[in-house]
């Protein structure tokens, strides 16, 4: 689940997403060490003074972890769900589902 090859992204998200997040976004999905629940879900919510804190978290098995990055793009709270179709993973914001 969530293989490295067939990564995909909305257009929104290529867009308004900026790379270095996407990047860590997919890292974070890699790193994770319970299995993978095929949704994955992320808050991003930014706290000022240029910091973003991130929200990881999936349903089964139950998993939800925070991090905090320097991002000066991101200036609003957003929602982004990866998905893995078992082919493809798609990033995409909740709006988009």
């Amino acid at each position: 689940m969530f293989e490295k090859e067939n990564r995909y992204m909305t257009s929104k998200i290529a867009e308004e997403l900026p790379i270095d997040v996407n990047i860590l976004l997919w890292s974070l999905i890699d790193e994770l060490s319970v299995e993978k629940d095929y949704l994955q879900v992320f808050e991003l919510d930014p706290l000022g003074n240029d910091v973003v804190k991130i929200i990881h978290k999936q349903e089964v098995p139950k998993y939800e972890n925070t991090i905090y990055i320097h991002n000066e793009s991101i200036k609003q709270n957003k929602k982004i769900y990866a998905i893995d179709s078992i082919e493809y993973s798609t990033l995409l914001f909740s709006d988009e589902y």
